[in-house]
């Protein structure tokens, strides 16, 4: 995939963290809640992008999000073990180095 976004996002039960990587500002972040709302949200975010996405989630309803949210042409979304990386953030990164 070439280079694109990377969105790590921290998915809890109430709410769920969004950082995007390589977006103008360099790193933007938001929070939604974690319902069909805030799915939505994020998914007309993705849509609305010419770039590849690359997608790391981790958190209790990062499955939820995942398949709300799904792979499409040009998005990858991966779903990793909190042990890997809790933050958002560290997510992110995680997405740009193994996706």
């Amino acid at each position: 995939m070439n280079a694109g976004l990377s969105v790590g996002v921290a998915a809890g039960r109430e709410q769920f963290e969004v950082v995007v990587l390589g977006a103008t500002p360099p790193v933007c972040s938001a929070r939604f809640p974690s319902n069909a709302i805030g799915w939505a949200a994020v998914r007309g975010f993705l849509a609305s992008q010419r770039l590849p996405v690359r997608m790391a989630v981790a958190g209790v309803a990062a499955l939820g999000f995942a398949l709300a949210v799904g792979n499409a042409n040009d998005r990858r979304v991966l779903i990793v073990s909190p042990t890997v990386a809790k933050s958002a953030l560290k997510l992110a990164v995680h997405a740009r180095n193994s996706l």
